[in-house]
């Protein structure tokens, strides 16, 4: 039976994505003819729009089959405006396949892509294309890829059984080496597995326009991946209830419905009745009539769909994106992490009636649900939510397209959020006559990006299980306002601390009356502040203009690392207010002459640089919001009663749960809940609470993974291959006596397979190893060093320091993580040193740069003292004899 596969094919625009699919399907016999899409013939840029513009706007689908592999390719789009389409793609995809141009490089929305990709952890084959017009050969490509995605590219193109490509695979997968070393080769199921873990990711070289390189990238997919059901053994078709994800809906030419699906566990047929969730968020059951299986615009009706399958269904009509059916119909697929920053109001011709015009949008809406339409208080027109003006440009087209009728756009503005800065307790308390709950939540800030975060910390003797999943439900269910703005709340973690039902009187829906008002009443007491969305930038201009582009970012509050220079370009890199540059191409273009050139990607939300200017602009009041109130209900004399929410906490049943508070802790992290009470207590952090850290950082550890692995290769066996590596990869020394370097200690530990495997047992051992080693460097060496070991989210930990062996060892206090603590060393060193920062973290080379430091990766580092070590020891020899 052949495998089936599902590859999401992905890039920036232009990088040659959809040429590169057109010609996987051609050298496959899928199709008969190249199209191509700057002549608007391409096999999967079918649609009006996309011939028009010549990009992907839709996310679409083909089959193959490439030695008895049936590989079903996901086209995505690749402008930004349409991030949100191809990132639900990633939700339903075996495999990623990243195309970048080989003349262009990685670019800004490559970088979005990889960050994705690497979120889900996908394991992603990457393909440089238009290698007949690039300029760099495999070895600078490769190095790109390095600079900007980081490490793990390896050239596919040579034998497995080339030493050069064995040196390179066992480089970056600790797994391989130890297979190598035990079976002196490479088997290709370790391989497999090696890029299935996401340890390496195979690069491939070629230009798809003149099929170059194109069966050679089909031949490693065949190869090198596994198929669904070899992963999935749990899916067969027979044991398993029918369940799918759906990752799409559309309309075919007739206006039929359409839900794309993939099959996750048995098989769909015809005729079956699915289980599906509606809005209200009651199951539903629901009749599928057609199952689908689309190449391109055409598609071949069947009969069944089996697990891996990715096909589209008819008959269904409360569907949405991100949801599941049949037996997943209770599951969500994965939030996405891309949303849209602007709004605008679009408003109808005339003579269309406001009903109808509204009715369009919310089908519209089915399809994309980051539109987010509201016609709430809409007289004319309704508010959406966009990406950007080329989003804006086609959805206008579609409209006119489909429904036959024109609409205009008002201004757009930024979408705001808030958040909280400070741990506050919120109480709600309903109790009309005969009705009763008490909710009492801790809420917490949380770390930039992570949304609402729920969770409880009440023992079941207190509340039953079924009272606290309906509470944590009510908190999941919608989205709050805050206190500011009446912005959407987010990075807040919420964690039920207490909750109170009555025995006769308690209804479910006194818990969503009790629960909402808890929300709203912490978001009134606590100290919040509003976020705004941020870019980073890549600027190029003529050198002379660079001054022009540094002050204007500086005074939008942006900021930026030091210029590059490429040619008779400068290079400008940083971040920056989205509100600040989404139109600065214009003025970019106008002091430049035409040459500058920006490109932006959406780096998430962070604290607004105008929020005074903002609370005024937008006059807010939030005691006189309708749709939410902190206000609690309590039974006074056979009557329901408000009372007004700062004199609730007077009123309330049961006692407070969190006493004190730091009010002026802003720095967004949150505070350890202990017993039902905040403390004040410091303690330093224990060495668990240190190898808690090391995991969050760099992932859990399996305390079984010594028993399971197979033995490590010897010390001289390690150093063997180290010195093959090394004559691959010599390194330009960067040490001399006069430099003091500031090394981040859990990031270099990460990076050493020896001290990584320690740490998996005994961190503090890790740690005591990676200290003597810089102890030996710096004795070797006569420079400074500081190593910098992180305890920022250990809670009540004290800052540490002590030398050793000429070693400066530092803990950082709380609320300061090492990253930050470094970039304030070097700023303060770098007045009268030349300091050099170890570390493989962007933020901190940035960072580090930004104070005139230079910079060394954790594997560099690494490398130079084992070339240290070597001559150490060749020096004693020669002295001996």
């Amino acid at each position: 039976m052949s495998k089936q596969l599902t590859i999401g094919i992905l890039a920036h625009v232009d990088a040659g994505k959809t040429t590169l699919s057109e010609a996987m399907l051609y050298s496959a016999g899928a199709i008969r003819k190249l199209g191509r899409v700057d002549k608007g013939d391409s096999f999967l840029d079918n649609h009006e729009i996309e011939k028009n513009r010549g990009i992907t706007v839709f996310s679409k689908q083909a089959g193959l089959n490439w030695k008895d592999v049936n590989i079903t390719i996901l086209d995505t789009p690749g402008h930004d405006d349409f991030s949100a389409e191809m990132e639900r793609a990633l939700d339903v995809i075996d495999y990623a396949l990243l195309v970048v141009s080989g003349v262009d490089g990685p670019q800004s929305h490559t970088e979005t892509v990889w960050r994705l990709l690497r979120a889900r952890e996908i394991p992603t084959f990457v393909f440089i294309n238009k290698m007949d017009l690039a300029i760099a050969d495999r070895g600078e490509q490769i190095k790109r890829l390095f600079d900007t995605l980081g490490e793990g590219f390896v050239d596919f193109s040579p034998s497995p059984e080339d030493e050069g490509f064995i040196d390179e695979v066992t480089l970056y997968a600790p797994e391989l080496a130890d297979y190598y070393l035990e079976n002196m080769e490479l088997s290709e199921q370790s391989i497999k597995d090696a890029i299935r873990a996401c340890s390496i990711y195979p690069c491939l070289f070629g230009s798809a326009l003149h099929q170059d390189g194109v069966d050679r990238l089909l031949d490693s997919i065949a190869g090198y991946a596994y198929g669904y059901s070899e992963l999935h053994t749990d899916s067969s078709e027979d044991a398993a209830e029918p369940g799918a994800f759906v990752y799409k809906i559309a309309r075919d030419q007739r206006d039929e419905r359409l839900s794309f699906v993939k099959v996750i566990t048995g098989t769909l047929h015809v005729k079956d009745s699915v289980s599906v969730i509606t809005d209200s968020g009651e199951p539903i059951t629901e009749k599928i009539n057609q199952i689908r299986i689309y190449s391109g615009q055409k598609y071949l009706p069947v009969q069944s769909a089996s697990a891996g399958q990715i096909c589209a269904v008819t008959g269904i009509s409360s569907s949405k994106a991100g949801t599941g059916i049949g037996s997943l119909a209770a599951q969500d697929m994965r939030d996405g992490v891309i949303e849209p920053f602007l709004t605008y109001r679009i408003i109808p011709a005339d003579d269309i009636d406001q009903n109808r015009f509204v009715a369009d949008m919310l089908q519209l809406e089915e399809e994309d649900p980051k539109l987010h339409i509201d016609s709430a208080n809409s007289v004319r027109g309704v508010n959406i939510r966009l990406m950007g003006d080329v989003q804006q440009e086609i959805l206008q087209a579609q409209i006119m397209s489909r429904f036959g009728y024109e609409v205009r756009f008002e201004s757009g503005g930024i979408i705001y959020k808030e958040t909280i800065c400070s741990a506050v307790e919120g109480v709600g308390h309903f109790e009309p006559l005969r009705h009763y709950a008490e909710v009492h939540l801790i809420m917490r800030p949380g770390e930039r990006g992570s949304g609402i975060v729920t969770d409880s910390m009440v023992s079941e003797d207190e509340l039953s299980r079924s009272w606290q999943n309906l509470i944590l439900s009510h908190l999941d269910e919608r989205s709050f306002r805050g206190a500011l703005i009446g912005a959407p709340v987010t990075d807040i973690h919420i964690t039920l601390a207490a909750g109170r039902a009555h025995v006769k009187h308690t209804e479910g829906g006194d818990f969503r009356q009790a629960t909402y008002r808890a929300v709203r009443n912490g978001l009134l007491l606590a100290e919040s502040r509003i976020l705004e969305p941020w870019f980073e930038f890549e600027i190029k201009l003529p050198g002379a203009n660079i001054g022009m582009a540094m002050t204007d970012i500086k005074n939008g509050a942006g900021s930026f690392g030091e210029p590059q220079v490429d040619g008779e370009l400068s290079i400008l890199k940083g971040r920056a207010p989205a509100v600040v540059l989404l139109d600065y191409q214009r003025k970019l273009t106008s002091y430049t002459g035409g040459r500058g050139h920006i490109s932006c990607v959406l780096a998430g939300y962070d604290t607004c640089h105008n929020q005074d200017e903002i609370i005024k602009q937008i006059a807010y009041d939030p005691d006189h919001d309708e749709l939410e109130t902190g206000d609690s209900v309590f039974c006074c004399h056979g009557a329901g009663r408000i009372i007004r929410w700062d004199q609730v906490k007077e009123h309330m049943h049961i006692p407070a749960m969190l006493r004190d508070i730091d009010a002026e802790n802003c720095s967004g992290q949150s505070s350890d809940v202990r017993a039902g009470t905040m403390s004040a207590g410091r303690k330093l952090a224990s060495e668990a609470e240190l190898l808690a850290i090391f995991e969050r950082t760099y992932g859990s550890i399996d305390k079984d993974k010594g028993k399971k692995r197979k033995a490590k290769p010897s010390e001289s066996e390690y150093r063997a291959m180290e010195e093959r590596k090394q004559s691959l990869h010599r390194l330009d020394r960067v040490a001399s006596p006069d430099t003091h370097f500031v090394v981040d200690g859990y990031n270099l530990i990460n990076a050493e397979p020896h001290m990584k495997e320690l740490a998996h047992t005994d961190i503090g051992a890790a740690r005591e190893h990676l200290v003597n080693i810089i102890a030996n460097y710096r004795g070797y060496l006569g420079c400074r060093m500081t190593v910098v070991f992180d305890a920022y989210r250990v809670p009540y930990s004290e800052v540490r320091s002590h030398t050793e062996n000429g070693t400066e060892v530092i803990y950082t206090k709380e609320n300061e993580t090492a990253d930050a603590y470094i970039a304030e060393l070097t700023k303060e060193l770098g007045k009268s040193e030349s300091v050099t920062v170890v570390s493989s973290d962007a933020l901190v080379q940035e960072m580090s740069l930004g104070h005139g430091a230079l910079r060394i990766s954790s594997r560099e580092f690494i490398m130079d003292i084992e070339i240290s070590i070597k001559e150490i020891r060749e020096f004693l020899a020669d002295n001996k004899s």
